[in-house]
C-alpha cells in the first residue's frame, strides 16, 4: 500500500510545473478549488462516509468552507482543506511546490525544535536562549500548546488521536505569523514558569535546526530504510522504516540481519516500525515470516470499494510526469479495476478477485532462518497503512510486547492501494484519493467504523520520557531494554 503525502505541508508535491506567482491566483480561486476538492471526494473516494455520516461531513465541510471564504489564501486553503475531515489518513491535499516556495520564504519559523509527548509540548533541542531541553512549552503568542496541536492537520484513520506531528514547522501556519517575534511561556524541568521572547528564523535555518534536534535519535534508519545492529551480547535492534521495496531486495536485507542475529546468538529482538508509513502489503508477511512462532501463520486481507470507475475525470494527472490523463488512460484504469473487482451479492461493495494480487498467500510459511527469541515491537502515530497491518499481525499472533503510541491507521482496516491524483485549476494544489479500502484478517466490514489503531501494551510515561530526553536517548528503546531486564 503506497501512502502519499501524509503531512500535506511538509512534503512538497512531486509534480513540478513552470514558475507561478501567488499574486496571479484570483481571490475566488481558493474557494473554487475547495469546492472542486469536495466534489472529487464525494464522487471518487471509495467510501467517504465510513467514519462520519453525510450530515456530519457536510456540516464540517461548511465550517471549513466558511473559513476559506472569509480568509481566502494559500495557507488558509491548505490548513482548512476538505480532505482533513473525512477520517481517511491516505487522502491528502498538498501544495504546488512553486507556490509553496513563495510561502516558505515569506514566513518566520519558530526557532526551537519541539516534541509532543502525552499531549504536552517539549523543547527538543539546544538553542541560543538557554531554554533547557525538556522544558514544557505552555503557550506561544497567547495560544496554548493544546490549541496549536488541535489546529494542525493530521493524517489518521477515523478518530485516532495523533500527536506525532512537527509542531515547530506548523506554528507559523497556525498563528499566521508575519513577524519574527514569538513570545512563549514555558515551564522548566524544576517546575518554574518563565516567559521568553525569541526571534523567528527563515526556512533554511529551520531546516538546519530540525536536523539537530534530540529526537528522533535513530537517523541512520531514516536514510537506509532498513537497518540493524547489536545493542549488547543478547539484544539486537532492527529498524524497518518502509515496506515500499521490491520483494527480492527486502528479503536480501532481512536475510542479512537475521543471519547476523543467528550468528550472534541473540536472544532478544527490538523491531522498530515507528514512522513507517507503509508500502506493499505483500511485504508485511515477508517480514513476519522471520519471527513467526509456527511453521505457517494466517495472512488474510481483502480489497473492497464502492467506486470502481473513475467518476471524476477533470484535472486528473499522472503524479510522476504531471501529464493530464487522456480518455485512453481513463479507460485503461477502468478496465484494470473492472477486471479485478466483482460486485458483492449484497450491498454496494465490489471486492477484489483472484486476478488482483498474484503475491497473495493466505497460509504463509515461516522463513528458514527465523528468530524464536523474545521480541518487542516499537510503534507510534506515524506507523501507518501496511505497517499497521504488521503491528496488527504481531499483536494477533501474540508474538511479544508492543511499546509506544497508537498507530495512525486502523488495526483491522485502512484505505490505500491505487491512487488518483488531481491538480486543481486555480491554486495548482494536488489532491490524492485512494481507490480502495483494505480489510485485515476480518470479514466484519460493517463494524470497521468503530476501529482504533493498534494499541501498545506499554506507553512511555512523561517522567521516563524526560529522563531519556535529558540524556539524549531514545525513550521507547530505553524502556524496551528496561522491560527486557525484568
Amino acid at each position: 500500500m503506497k501512502k502519499l503525502c501524509t503531512f500535506p505541508l511538509v512534503l512538497l508535491s512531486s509534480v513540478v510545473f513552470s514558475q507561478y506567482s501567488i499574486s496571479e491566483i484570483p481571490q475566488d480561486g481558493y474557494l473554487k478549488d475547495f469546492d472542486i476538492a469536495v466534489d472529487i471526494i464525494q464522487k471518487q473516494h471509495p467510501n467517504p462516509y465510513r467514519f462520519h455520516s453525510k450530515e456530519i461531513i457536510d456540516k464540517k465541510i461548511d465550517s471549513l468552507r466558511n473559513i476559506v471564504k472569509k480568509d481566502p489564501g494559500y495557507i488558509s486553503l491548505l490548513m482548512n482543506n476538505p480532505a482533513r475531515i473525512i477520517g481517511d489518513g491516505h487522502s491528502s491535499f498538498s501544495a504546488d511546490s512553486n507556490y509553496f516556495e513563495n510561502i516558505l520564504s515569506s514566513l518566520y519559523f519558530f526557532p526551537l525544535q519541539t516534541y509532543v509527548q502525552n499531549g504536552q509540548l517539549f523543547v527538543n533541542g539546544s538553542n541560543p536562549y538557554a531554554i533547557e531541553v525538556g522544558s514544557e512549552i505552555i503557550e506561544i503568542n497567547n495560544t496554548s500548546s493544546s490549541e496549536l496541536l488541535k489546529a494542525v492537520p493530521k493524517a489518521a484513520d477515523g478518530n485516532i488521536k495523533v500527536e506525532d506531528v512537527d509542531m515547530s514547522f506548523y506554528i507559523p501556519f497556525v498563528l499566521k505569523n508575519q513577524t519574527n517575534d514569538f513570545t512563549l511561556t514555558y515551564k522548566t524541568l524544576k517546575g518554574e514558569q518563565k516567559t521568553a521572547k525569541v526571534k523567528g528564523i527563515k526556512y533554511p535555518r529551520y531546516y538546519y535546526e530540525s536536523r539537530h534536534s534530540v529526537l528522533p535519535v535513530d537517523l541512520i534508519s531514516e536514510s537506509y530504510g532498513i537497518y540493524g545492529y547489536s545493542i549488547d551480547s543478547e539484544t539486537y535492534y532492527l529498524s524497518v522504516k518502509s515496506f515500499s521495496y521490491d520483494e527480492s531486495f527486502l528479503y536480501e536485507r532481512l536475510k542479512k540481519f537475521f543471519q547476523e542475529m543467528k550468528d550472534l546468538k541473540a536472544k532478544k529482538l527490538i523491531i522498530d516500525i515507528r514512522n513507517n508509513s507503509g508500502g506493499a502489503i505483500s511485504n508485511v508477511p515477508l517480514l513476519y515470516s522471520f519471527i513467526a512462532k509456527d511453521k505457517t501463520f494466517n495472512n488474510e486481507y481483502q480489497y473492497g470499494t464502492k467506486v470502481v470507475d473513475i467518476n471524476y475525470k477533470d484535472y486528473l494527472v499522472d503524479p510522476q510526469t504531471s501529464r493530464y490523463y487522456s480518455d485512453k488512460d481513463i479507460a485503461d484504469q477502468n478496465n484494470f479495476m473492472r477486471q479485478r473487482f466483482d460486485k458483492a451479492e449484497k450491498g454496494d461493495y465490489y471486492f477484489g478477485n483472484s486476478r488482483l494480487d498474484n503475491t497473495y498467500i493466505k497460509s504463509y510459511p515461516r522463513d528458514g532462518i527465523f528468530f524464536d527469541g523474545k521480541i518487542i515491537l516499537l510503534i507510534n502515530n506515524r506507523t501507518f497503512s501496511a505497517a499497521t497491518y504488521f503491528a496488527s499481525l504481531f499483536k494477533s499472533e501474540k508474538r511479544g510486547k508492543i511499546i509506544g503510541k497508537e498507530t495512525g491507521s486502523c488495526s483491522n482496516f485502512t484505505t490505500a492501494a491505487w491512487f488518483l491524483t488531481y491538480r486543481l485549476p486555480n491554486t495548482k494544489s494536488v489532491i490524492s484519493i485512494p481507490r480502495t479500502e483494505i480489510f485485515f484478517n476480518s470479514n466484519d466490514k460493517e463494524n470497521v467504523a468503530k476501529c482504533t489503531g493498534v494499541i501498545p501494551d506499554h506507553a512511555v510515561s512523561t517522567g521516563f520520557f524526560l529522563e531519556s530526553l535529558k540524556e539524549q536517548k531514545d525513550p521507547e528503546l530505553e524502556y524496551s531494554l528496561t522491560l527486557f531486564s525484568k
